[in-house]
């Protein structure tokens, strides 16, 4: 059938020459929706462009063949063809899923808008969507919101969980790709493999090796029908997926882990995905640098709250007082110490000014604020503070400042000078007391000679006078008193001179069983009974014989003083328990009435003595040589019961 070119053709009438005629072709050409023009008075297909022959597969040659009808067909294509014929009336004609037979016989949705040609019958343009890609592109901008608020859901997972979010990440990505499997292989803690996380198909390997990695892409994409070229995309043939796309996670650098998205429906795949799979990629990457800063700074957390609690062990460990004040001399922190030396808990202070702290005759302010204004150290020594209680105590105060971030900050130290200024009044005394043995030896050795003149001249005139004379009473006190300044100067000289010790390997038992003989006839004359104890595993004791002798005697004689009534003697001999090195234990006990408790603390002081006639010296020599001999002694007494003297001495060396 030849085109109709008369007058009475309503496109002839529009485009009257041939140049309009090719204009509007070439128009029409250029727009990418597909346009038909049919006749307004006649069932006739007048033009088209080339996006209607791409939609509908036609050549132009064939519509002058076809009519509208031919084109839109069944009930819903008679039915739009009704309704375009009223366009003049409804100029804004839209119609939806209207059927087209394309030229291969198959029937496609299309979307249709009307537009009439003046003047009225003339003609009708009619633009065509296919419906299938319309509702595609309503798919995707109602999906576009849904992926923002999918992509959203994910940045906030990853900040509240960091590398704990990966299973989250993992089922939104399925929803955000429309993916039916997506998994991340990733790198793994203990081993170089990328261990999987999320579910795949059995078909897919648990863990890849790292070499396995040189053979993906950035980005790789695989469809069924091609050629599988990596180990993943041969799983996803075997697993009979249609589409697979990978993206690794990381950086060219360091390669930490695959992100890998399936598809079971190749018609499901957006085509889009590649580049949602890489912004997919990025969130995993900064979930697990997430993971790995939570993970670092937890450990680092750790290690510094460790530090924090051995430096505070090591604070509270220091025996001296440990001040920080801030530039207001207000204290910020204080360790336990503070309770000991002043008597305040350490949480009590904090926020009170130093001057209510540090309380005493002297102020301490001008030394601090000296040492916060020029930064440097300030010092001061023997510094009276008092106690909460009241009681005034020497202390040295060191005040260092120390620059921080925050401005510049005090550390207080406050020692204890009590004990020091004790030992250094008792290295004083000591010296005097050093001094005044060696005059009292002096002293002694230079009396006891006319003390021995006078005594022998005493002794001399009571022989002649006789037992009968009135005066014999009284020569005989002089004499007895003469003896006893004798022994006061011989114990004298024994304590003030040093020392000399000839030790040996001493069987003590033998040396007390032989002591304890020469005491018999004196136990009989006062009423004394002797009991003894020896523990046969005792060893031998390594002593001076001689003046360990003077020490039992003295304690002998001290307890027949103490039962001027009678009593019991006990002795007892073991080796000692609880002590560093082998120690034997000598007791020495009596029944008499015990030392008063106000007293018994001084009883191995030189010169001190409760006894009428003593000297005092007995047991201050008697701790001397044992001392010497790095041994001890201590006593324990009992009101009305008795007391027990306990000397320990060093066991030979076997």
């Amino acid at each position: 059938m030849a085109k109709d070119t008369s007058p009475t053709n309503p496109l002839a009438r529009i485009f009257k020459s041939d140049p309009h005629r090719e204009l509007f072709h070439t128009l029409a050409d250029s727009l990418d929706q597909a346009l038909l023009v049919i006749s307004g008075s006649e069932a006739r297909v007048l033009t088209c462009n080339h996006a209607f022959l791409l939609l509908s597969g036609y050549a132009r040659r064939d519509l002058d063949d076809l009519t509208p009808a031919d084109i839109f067909v069944n009930e819903p294509g008679r039915q739009a063809l009704q309704r375009l014929e009223k366009c003049w009336e409804d100029p804004e004609i839209s119609l939806q899923a209207v059927p087209l037979r394309t030229q291969a016989g198959r029937v496609i949705q299309v979307d249709l808008k009307a537009r009439p040609v003046p003047p009225p019958r003339t003609a009708i343009m009619v633009f065509l969507q296919s419906t299938e890609e319309r509702q595609a592109s309503e798919g995707r901008e109602l999906l576009a919101p849904r992926r923002l608020y999918t992509l959203a859901e994910m940045a906030r997972s990853i900040l509240a969980e960091g590398g704990a979010s990966l299973p989250a990440l993992i089922g939104f990505s399925k929803e955000f790709l429309r993916a039916s499997h997506v998994a991340l292989y990733r790198l793994g803690a203990m081993a170089p493999d990328f261990l999987i996380e999320g579910a795949m198909p059995s078909e897919f390997p648990e863990k890849l090796p790292a070499a396995s990695l040189t053979g993906l892409a950035r980005l790789t994409q695989w469809s069924l029908g091609q050629r599988p070229a990596h180990e993943l995309q041969r799983a996803a043939r075997a697993a009979e997926l249609e589409a697979l796309q990978t993206a690794l996670v990381g950086d060219e650098k360091a390669w930490i882990g695959v992100l890998v998205a399936a598809w079971d429906n190749h018609e499901a795949l957006p085509e889009e995905a590649p580049s949602l799979l890489e912004i997919l990629a990025t969130l995993f990457h900064l979930a697990l640098h997430m993971g790995s800063l939570r993970s670092a700074f937890a450990e680092s957390e750790q290690a510094r709250e460790a530090i924090e609690e051995e430096l505070a062990a090591h604070i509270e460990a220091i025996t001296d007082t440990l001040l920080t004040v801030d530039e207001r001399l207000v204290v910020q922190r204080s360790n336990a110490s503070i309770s000991r030396l002043l008597g305040y808990q350490a949480n009590e202070i904090i926020g009170l000014p130093i001057q209510d702290v540090l309380v005493g005759p002297e102020d301490v302010t001008a030394s601090l604020l000296d040492a916060l204004g020029h930064r440097r150290e300030a010092e001061r020594s023997r510094l009276i503070l008092h106690h909460r209680d009241g009681t005034p105590l020497p202390v040295h105060l060191r005040a260092l400042p120390i620059q921080t971030n925050l401005g510049t900050h005090l550390l207080v130290i406050l020692r204890d000078q009590s004990e020091q200024q004790a030992i250094e009044d008792q290295t004083e005394i000591l010296a005097q007391r050093a001094l005044l043995g060696e005059v009292t030896a002096i002293f002694a050795h230079e009396v006891r000679n006319p003390i021995n003149n006078i005594s022998t001249g005493v002794q001399l005139i009571a022989s002649r006078l006789g037992q009968d004379h009135p005066q014999h009473e009284a020569l005989e006190r002089i004499r007895a008193e003469c003896a006893r300044l004798d022994q006061l100067m011989s114990d004298v000289l024994f304590f003030a001179r040093p020392l000399e010790l000839k030790m040996e390997e001493l069987d003590l038992a033998e040396l007390m069983d032989r002591i304890l003989g020469r005491w018999m006839p004196r136990f009989h004359q006062s009423g004394v009974r002797c009991h003894t104890t020896y523990d046969p595993d005792t060893p031998k004791a390594s002593a001076d014989p001689r003046t360990l002798e003077r020490v039992i005697v003295n304690l002998i004689s001290n307890a027949l003083e103490a039962m001027s009534e009678g009593g019991t003697l006990s002795v007892a001999l073991a080796p000692a328990r609880d002590t560093l090195d082998p120690m034997i234990e000598l007791k020495v006990a009596d029944t008499g009435p015990g030392i008063p408790p106000d007293t018994i603390e001084r009883i191995f002081d030189p010169f001190f003595t409760t006894k009428k006639d003593g000297t005092g010296l007995g047991l201050a020599i008697s701790r001397r040589i044992l001392t010497a001999h790095k041994g001890n002694i201590h006593v324990e007494s009992f009101p009305d019961a008795g007391t027990v003297f306990t000397i320990q001495l060093p066991a030979a060396a076997i």
